[in-house]
């Protein structure tokens, strides 16, 4: 189904017309927000305990790592799409289910191609969550009149918060399965 831009305009703006709702946008946009920094701090502090675990040179890692920005660029086209087509708050539901899956698949990869094509997957989704998330951040500060979109990303906590729980699992040694995949 086809949803031109004016139209879902029109219904987010009857859904952002009391107060109570406005709030509850911005909360849940400033959730997905977190959930994303809260997925890439988990994945990033574990990089080194992956190298380890699969017994990977640097420059092996490299390569590996290399799947992730293959896996963004890739999708940019498809996820601007299917925002435009399906409507951002759709798209950052199912980019957010992707990314948390993708994580959990991350964590139990036994080997060298499960590993690049869970990156992959891993870059794919978390474009679809964060084109489609910034998408509804502008979309909330335009309809409250509010500047309101740095304060989701950039400027705001919810992208450096969740970085201190992961290093203290990778400072503590926990399995890399566990921490990546809650």
């Amino acid at each position: 189904m086809h949803n031109d831009g004016e139209s879902q305009r029109v219904m987010l703006v009857i859904s952002l017309s009391s107060g109570p709702a406005k709030a509850t946008h911005r909360l849940a946009v400033s959730a997905l927000f977190f959930l994303q920094g809260l997925c890439f701090a988990s994945w990033a502090a574990r990089i080194p305990s992956i190298q380890q675990k699969m017994g990977l040179s640097d420059a092996e890692l490299g390569a590996v790592l290399f799947a992730l920005p293959v896996g963004l660029m890739l999708s940019l086209p498809l996820s601007g799409w299917l925002v435009a087509t399906q409507g951002s708050r759709r798209i950052a539901l199912i980019g957010a289910l992707c990314y948390i899956g993708t994580l959990i698949c991350i964590g139990w990869a036994q080997n060298l191609p499960q590993s690049v094509g869970f990156l992959f997957l891993y870059g794919v989704a978390g474009n679809l969550m964060n084109i489609a998330v910034n998408t509804q951040a502008v979309g909330v500060g335009a309809l409250t009149n509010a500047l309101s979109w740095p304060r989701f990303t950039v400027f705001g906590v919810w992208r450096a918060l969740p970085a201190r729980p992961s290093a203290l699992l990778c400072w503590g040694r926990v399995s890399i399965q566990w921490p990546i995949s809650c």
